[in-house]
């Protein structure tokens, strides 16, 4: 019984070790927004050349001060589509190297796709030409390189 007592007492332990550890990650701040894998890979614009095997979803909403979430990472060969929701005006997003003007509509949501390429770092994303966030091109590894 004494044998039962002590590994009870020892899975309590761990588990209670677990969730501090988990709360802690949670706590160590906001992170970029990766997007999330979605099933069939979305269209790509005619420029991107084959379709890559896996595509990522993120979604942003346009505020005062740009986009909320303001950073996204996304991993060099894979698709992406960021789904911008309207703040009640037309607006123009780029992203540098990635993404040409693309008209955003006033109200609803507006999906742009297209395909990580070219070398690791962070590119501006910009909102009727002035700055609204960022996006991080990251190796197959997720090592940026600046």
């Amino acid at each position: 019984m004494a044998r039962s007592r002590r590994r009870n007492g020892r899975e309590w332990i761990r588990g209670l070790a677990v969730g501090v550890l988990a709360m802690a990650l949670v706590a160590c701040g906001e992170a970029a927004d990766t997007g999330t894998e979605i099933t069939p890979p979305v269209p790509l614009s005619p420029t991107a050349g084959e379709i890559p095997e896996e595509t990522f979803q993120a979604t942003a909403t346009i505020t005062a001060e740009g986009l909320d979430p303001d950073h996204f990472v996304g991993q060099i060969g894979t698709a992406f589509q960021l789904v911008v929701e309207g703040d009640g005006t037309e607006h123009t997003l780029v992203i540098d190297e990635l993404v040409a003007e693309t008209p955003i509509a006033a109200t609803g949501e507006t999906a742009i796709d297209f395909t990580v390429e070219g070398e690791p770092g962070e590119l501006a994303i910009t909102l009727d030409g002035q700055p609204a966030g960022t996006f991080e091109r990251q190796s197959a590894s997720g090592i940026a390189e600046s």
